[in-house]
């Protein structure tokens, strides 16, 4: 009869060795000291997370309405001019329910316009969403390095919006949405556990020469 130190491990310590290995591994992995950090770098860092062409959508309330109590403000004109222009295209139609001093529209998707118009909730209720464009990215620049820490550091993520759609200029209540324009987003570079990362610490912003 074998002794019991002859008789291998069992597969519970079997895989207690297992994870205790990979443990090592990752130990390993994380006290590795990576070159420092380099615009070229970051690049490469963010690369695989890009899209290439994301869609980019504008919204309508479905409802429009003002009152002496709630005054009709620039939205309200916008969203009501996007109403038109929606009506015009056959994609919606209007109805006035104005009632007891308050004036009100309400638009409802056609035939034609219900593949192209989703609905989306918003601040002033149901919402028409419409894709007007793609957003498409140009790379980093304006990459700066923490100048202590030679891991750390920080790049705009250029970006801008191209292949205007036909709901594009319908949608006069898009905002800040200008073509071929090129916005910014502030990212932060940096190494933790054994892997490099990023934040997007801010999400969009004008672009600095």
């Amino acid at each position: 009869m074998r002794s019991k130190s002859s008789q291998g491990f069992s597969p519970l310590q079997r895989g207690t060795a297992r994870r205790a290995l990979l443990a090592l591994l990752f130990a390993v992995a994380a006290c590795r000291k990576p070159e420092a950090l380099t615009a070229a770098k970051a690049e490469e860092i963010i690369k695989p997370f890009q899209f290439r062409a994301e869609p980019i959508y504008a919204e309508v309330p479905q409802k429009v309405w003002w009152n002496a109590k709630y005054p009709k403000d620039d939205f309200d004109e916008k969203s009501l001019k996007t109403f038109h222009n929606l009506e015009a295209a056959g994609l919606i139609t209007i109805t006035d329910i104005s009632k007891d001093g308050t004036t009100s529209y309400v638009a409802k998707a056609t035939a034609k316009g219900f593949p192209l118009l989703g609905t989306a909730p918003s601040m002033r209720g149901p919402a028409y969403r419409g894709r007007i464009a793609v957003k498409t990215y140009d790379g980093i620049r304006n990459f700066i390095r923490h100048p202590n820490e030679p891991t750390v550091g920080h790049a705009e993520l250029i970006w801008h919006y191209d292949q205007p759609t036909a709901l594009y200029p319908m949608f006069e209540t898009k905002k800040n949405k200008e073509l071929n324009k090129p916005y910014a987003s502030l990212v932060a570079f940096y190494w933790k556990d054994g892997e490099w990362r990023f934040d997007v610490t801010v999400r969009k912003t004008e672009a600095t020469e």
